[in-house]
């Protein structure tokens, strides 16, 4: 565990910090100029960044309204978060309360399995690019087909969109120490051997993102490509 009482900022803080301004990580790095994936592995609370990035990141939320000595720093001990920003339900519906009041909500903390920080890194890059991805995919139109319900570029364009959320499930349960369906066999990944098991199966149409994640430089390009699925193993990552 790291000792955060002498330092400018700890996880804690932070998210207290950003949820009271309504920032996202996202929103936060960007107006800020500091890295996402500082911010993000940061706020999980395993990894300990210098003290010029805490110092910067404390006053960049106090140059816009934050007080750290203020009551509102102190919601995360005493379960409040005040109204501005993420909030929980107070049970009579309203997803925001009334400005001036505050609410308890429950804040649940999981710790990162993972200590390859670089690797970390990776997955919670690919993570973020498929969601990005998703939504791009999910905001096309769906096409009627002549005889089936869908045509086929509906049907392609769904697979695609399945297939990134299941990569997210793997990477995410990855992150924690769970590893779905076993390791992943580096000849699987590599298409030389024929998957036997529905496992070797998912992990042969997960292979570029596995690979990714362990620094292959050449699935990390393949990833940032634009693909348009031509068919269903393709959607499936399986060609």
């Amino acid at each position: 565990m790291f000792d955060f009482n002498s330092l400018p900022l700890s996880p804690e803080l932070s998210r207290a910090a950003r949820n009271y301004l309504g920032f996202s990580q996202a929103k936060a790095a960007e107006d800020s100029s500091l890295p996402a994936h500082k911010i993000k592995r940061f706020e999980a609370g395993n990894y300990m960044p210098d003290v010029e990035f805490l110092q910067a990141l404390r006053d960049f939320y106090e140059q816009h309204g934050y007080r750290f000595e203020e009551p509102a720093a102190k919601a995360k001990g005493s379960g409040d978060v005040f109204a501005g920003g993420v909030v929980g339900d107070d049970g009579d519906g309203e997803s925001q309360p009334a400005p001036g009041r505050h609410q308890k909500t429950a804040i649940h903390h999981m710790r990162i399995a993972m200590r390859d920080e670089d690797e970390m890194g990776r997955v919670l890059d690919l993570i973020e690019a498929n969601e990005e991805k998703l939504e791009a995919l999910l905001k096309q139109p769906v096409g009627a087909g002549f005889l089936d319900a869908f045509n086929e570029k509906s049907e392609l364009t769904h697979v695609e969109a399945l297939k990134l959320l299941a990569e997210n499930g793997a990477m995410w349960a990855r992150l924690f120490g769970r590893d779905l369906g076993g390791t992943p066999d580096d000849k699987v990944l590599a298409g030389g051997t024929k998957p036997k098991t529905h496992a070797d199966l998912l992990h042969r149409s997960q292979a570029t993102a596995h690979r990714a994640v362990k620094g292959d430089k050449a699935a990390i390009a393949q990833r940032k490509q634009p693909s348009v699925a031509g068919s269903l193993a393709h959607a499936l990552g399986l060609s």
